[in-house]
């Protein structure tokens, strides 16, 4: 007997039959097809990892660009760093006393795997600071800066005391957490709230003595406290 021979009831199965079979094999082309991007993505993800510890940021954007919208979390966003410099947290810029430029962060990660942060003049989309000239600099790309575990207790912070244009005292680092920083330098409390990924500069004019000063915020609903002295 033939197939077409097969009672109208024996035809009709035998077609659910192989329509079944035609959506499993469709189907594992799909789950294999996924598998293998997400090989290709976990590769891609550490060799921008070691890019970007080498201090190639602007490199490891382009190619985190190239993988597509579907990851926003795998950069930090256009909204949130200048194109010029996509290191650069546009969102932590801080007003400078006497105008100018304000201060922002760069946010970095170093040849250890640390997650780091570094503070200068924004200007143009592009980070740096000022010569005893008054000419601009760009901050280079392996320019040093704070570093710590990522995600380490919650609460990076650093300190920095510059002489040109003027004498400037700026505390800045990441509250993980986003819950408020306060910072007390000579019995003076400021309260900043952070930006993206959490980062904050609190930038005051002269040269203060640091002896005392300290800088908290909330870490999985407990206070933190970090000495500045």
């Amino acid at each position: 007997m033939t197939p077409d021979e097969l009672p109208p009831a024996f035809r009709g199965l035998r077609n659910k039959l192989r329509e079944a079979a035609a959506r499993d094999i469709e189907i594992e082309g799909r789950v294999a097809q996924r598998l293998r991007r997400g090989r290709w993505r976990r590769w891609l993800l550490v060799a921008v990892a070691a890019i970007v510890s080498a201090g190639g940021v602007a490199v490891a954007q382009r190619l985190l660009d190239s993988e597509g919208p579907d990851k926003p979390g795998d950069r930090i966003p256009q909204k949130v760093a200048p194109a010029a410099d996509p290191g650069v947290i546009a969102t932590s810029a801080a007003p400078d006393p006497n105008g100018g430029p304000p201060w922002a962060l760069r946010v970095f990660t170093n040849p250890a795997g640390e997650e780091c942060v570094a503070v200068g003049r924004l200007l143009n989309g592009t980070l740096g600071t000022y010569e005893e000239t008054r000419r601009f600099r760009k901050l280079p790309a392996d320019v040093s800066g704070a570093c710590g575990p990522p995600g380490g207790a919650g609460l990076l912070v650093a300190v920095q005391h510059r002489g040109h244009p003027e004498s400037r005292t700026i505390v800045y680092g990441l509250a993980r957490e986003r819950w408020p920083v306060q910072v007390t330098i000579a019995g003076q409390t400021r309260t900043l709230q952070p930006g993206a990924l959490g980062s904050f500069v609190d930038v005051r004019a002269g040269n203060f003595d640091m002896r005392g000063a300290t800088a908290s915020t909330t870490v999985a609903g407990r206070t933190v406290m970090r000495s500045l002295g």
